[in-house]
């Protein structure tokens, strides 16, 4: 019960007003307290206020340790061009122009006259030919001592140098062989008579032109490179 005075509440059965001491047997001075179930209060949509909306983007969790990976693509090197190839012709170690001279004298004259009748006789065989052919190719060594030729290569490729030491190089197997069917068997036989015509028809004047014609029949013969 609510009292009219003070308007203070008090329990429904109470004569006097706990706060004023107002009597409550007068029926006008006071009035029941109803509990009455307020109806919810309804606003029109028409004037309910608009609350803007705002969508916020939330980027999903990554699982697990972030890794970050360097890729470092090189383009390969280029390769280093290849050097240049030195070659160097000499002539082996052999005895001094002195030495050579003397042995031409007393004893590559007659050996070498013997040496080259039994190579022909070996050509004219046919079966002996090639032995025929290698007896041509060593009269210098046999007349006049002359030493065998040898060919120095030195390569330089990607910082290595390569030397290698052989024989001269030689012309293609089958040029010499066309040369020597063509020209050399019958060239060689004109050079060597030449060369023995000179020594006898000088008096030994000739020596030193047949001593290097000599040295040439390889060359005459079958285009050794010796």
């Amino acid at each position: 019960m609510r009292c009219t005075n003070c308007d203070y509440l008090n329990p429904d059965d109470a004569r006097r007003c706990a706060n004023c001491g107002s009597d409550f047997t007068n029926s006008s001075q006071h009035a029941p307290v109803q509990a009455a179930s307020a109806a919810p209060a309804t606003i029109p949509l028409a004037s309910a206020p608009v609350i803007p909306q705002t969508t916020a983007a939330v980027a999903a969790p990554v699982a697990g340790p972030v890794q970050t990976v360097n890729v470092i693509v090189q383009a390969p090197a280029a390769a280093p061009a290849p050097g240049p190839t030195i070659i160097f012709a000499q002539n082996a170690a052999g005895p001094g122009c002195l030495v050579r001279a003397l042995y031409f004298c007393f004893i590559g004259l007659w050996l070498g006259f013997f040496w080259t009748g039994i190579a022909w006789l070996l050509l004219v065989s046919i079966i002996g030919l090639p032995l025929g052919l290698l007896m041509l190719n060593r009269i210098p060594q046999v007349m006049t001592l002359k030493p065998v030729r040898t060919e120095m290569k030195v390569v330089s490729q990607g910082g290595v140098t390569v030397v290698s030491q052989g024989r001269v190089a030689q012309h293609p197997f089958w040029l010499r062989a066309i040369y020597f069917v063509a020209v050399g068997w019958w060239f060689s036989a004109f050079w060597l008579s030449v060369a023995w015509a000179l020594i006898g028809v000088t008096l030994g004047l000739g020596l030193p032109m047949a001593f290097w014609m000599f040295d040439r029949t390889p060359a005459i013969v079958t285009l050794d490179r010796s």
